[in-house]
């Protein structure tokens, strides 16, 4: 599939942009097509490019671009440089972004986690679900804040905002956020951390990295009872729970997390919590991508960076794969993608 957009680096960006404006316009008159393409980017931690990360996103061409979280340590600045990222998107914020903040301002100075909010406005999903009609998609977020595990962090944000005060309510408002899917949709349950139940060893994909002994399961109990919610008495289909908070990398050297579970009845249970997302390309690097010209001391630093790509055929996860871009001034390659889900 990417080998058409092997020429992509000859293309300027202005044409990238026009291209990409006129797919959105012709997208509006057209009937959705049944193959659909998700950029996740996983707990950003202050790596962050508007230029640069638009560039590999206008290479990979997604029709959506989800986002777990953990930005910065309330990192306004960068939350707002999402916000203006000009793909369609999901945003849920996660426990480093309310890092400070336990409780809202009530001075006319907002505090960072209200900023923030205000950046995304309806773009941030938490308890609350996103329709996607041009694609069929509908995402429903979870519990913003998430730190994981039994404790509900930073209570007194979800009990202002939310009127959420424990686990139950949280499942309910999670659950209440689904009704009323359109039956034709696509659904995803976006999250910063993921649901309990899906292994306690230090390596599963939300097992604790940082303790050997007792319960190594680290996910939130009300996003998994809220996901049992729905399918048993609500009978609603989820395909798809993307989330993050679990670094890939284990703590101590211990290896790699599994980022991917497929349950019982075959929902796709997604990490997508690379960090650090971004590398920079050494020399060697960037000479490769251009055997043609001089990229020594005159070429800017370039940078890979690293997005989780889900594509989607006939209401299914037909691919999943850990993709990485470089970028170099306006040439964007695929450098690496290694393949973690085919369910052909």
């Amino acid at each position: 599939m990417f080998s058409a957009y092997a020429h992509a680096h000859a293309i300027s960006s202005s044409i990238i942009s026009h291209c990409m404006m006129l797919k959105r316009n012709l997208a509006e008159s057209s009937t959705p097509a049944s193959s659909i393409r998700i950029a996740i980017v996983g707990d950003v931690h202050d790596c962050w490019n508007l230029d640069q990360d638009s560039k590999a996103l206008q290479f990979l061409q997604p029709d959506l671009v989800l986002f777990t979280g953990d930005f910065g340590e309330e990192n306004v600045e960068v939350v707002q440089s999402v916000a203006n990222l000009e793909f369609a998107k999901a945003v849920i914020l996660g426990n480093h972004d309310a890092w400070f903040t336990k409780q809202f301002s009530r001075s006319e100075e907002k505090d960072k986690v209200q900023r923030q909010l205000e950046c995304l406005g309806k773009e941030h999903v938490g308890y609350r679900r996103s329709d996607f009609p041009l694609i069929k998609v509908s995402v429903i977020g979870g519990r913003p804040f998430s730190c994981g595990g039994k404790p509900l962090f930073r209570k007194r944000l979800l009990s202002a905002r939310y009127g959420v005060k424990d686990m139950d309510e949280s499942a309910k408002r999670i659950q209440k956020a689904a009704l009323g899917t359109p039956q034709d949709h696509f659904l995803i349950v976006l999250a910063h951390n993921g649901p309990t139940g899906l292994g306690s060893d230090l390596n599963d994909i939300c097992g604790k990295d940082w303790e050997f002994e007792g319960d190594g399961d680290h996910g939130d109990p009300d996003l998994a009872h809220a996901i049992s919610l729905l399918k048993e008495n609500s009978q609603v289909s989820i395909p798809l729970v993307v989330f993050g908070h679990m670094h890939k990398e284990l703590a101590y050297g211990n290896g790699f997390r599994k980022m991917i579970v497929v349950g019982t009845d075959n929902t796709v249970y997604l990490n997508g919590a690379i960090v650090p997302r971004v590398k920079r390309l050494g020399d060697e690097d960037k000479r490769s991508l251009d055997d043609e010209n001089d990229l020594s001391s005159a070429e800017p630093n370039g940078t890979r960076r690293a997005f989780t790509l889900v594509e989607i055929s006939e209401g299914r996860v037909a691919k999943i794969s850990e993709s990485w871009v470089s970028v170099v001034e306006d040439r964007t390659t695929l450098e690496e993608e290694h393949v973690l889900f085919n369910g052909s």
